[in-house]
């Protein structure tokens, strides 16, 4: 397809995709005070007036690339229940998938740049929060299929989540290839112990694979 026969919306589309890829670039890389609006356009080769366009803010753009990073992580979450098929421990495989793909590089980096910019910027709060729980909401909704409500597998998810955060962080801090395997190993053992404990002391649920791998 030519330049000239693109539609309108075509064009407008591309733009926004592009000024959103430099924007999770430059958070990132420069992080999110150091990622101006001047960085962003200069990364995107956009000039002002074209950025214009499309956003009425830097704030406005930097909401548009976590809503679009955060959409993009709710697919990836999808495709990941697909990659647990045959694993004889699907709980450990799962909890390894989500440490490589969203608790390390620039999804990592540019998550907590935006929650603790959240912390003082009170409008980019307000515009960001319903994102971040859509996502908790996305992941429980991709893996819960795997691990019946009725063992406690949906909260055990999210505060795998949780745990898996609160050690990227940490690995961030101590500046390690990857410190954090032998306390992930550990958690999922708990965690294992704990979704076999309920399976056994509930009544059989025909036809429901669980994440231990077993059928019901």
């Amino acid at each position: 397809m030519s330049a000239s026969s693109r539609t309108q919306e075509e064009r407008s589309r591309d733009m926004r995709a592009l000024l959103i890829e430099a924007t999770l670039d430059c958070l990132q890389a420069q992080g999110f005070h150091g990622a101006s609006l001047s960085v962003i356009l200069a990364r995107a080769g956009v000039s002002r007036g074209a950025w214009a366009h499309h956003f009425s803010s830097k704030q406005d753009l930097i909401a548009a690339a976590a809503e679009a990073m955060m959409a993009e992580a709710a697919v990836v979450a999808r495709a990941v229940t697909a990659t647990l098929d045959g694993q004889e421990d699907r709980f450990t495989a799962l909890i390894e998938e989500v440490w490589q793909r969203f608790y390390r590089g620039r999804h990592r980096d540019v998550l907590f740049e935006l929650v603790v910019a959240c912390r003082t910027d009170r409008e980019l709060a307000r515009r960001l929060r319903p994102v971040f729980i859509a996502l908790i909401e996305s992941f429980r909704g991709a893996w819960g299929s795997a691990t019946p409500d009725a063992t406690g597998g949906g909260d055990l998810l999210t505060l795998t989540l949780f745990v898996l955060r609160g050690m990227s962080m940490q690995e961030m801090l101590a500046e390690s290839a990857d410190g954090q395997a032998a306390l992930r190993r550990l958690w999922t053992g708990i965690t294992r112990d704990f979704l076999q404990s309920r399976h056994d002391r509930l009544p059989g649920q025909p036809g429901k694979v669980s994440l231990l791998g077993d059928v019901a």
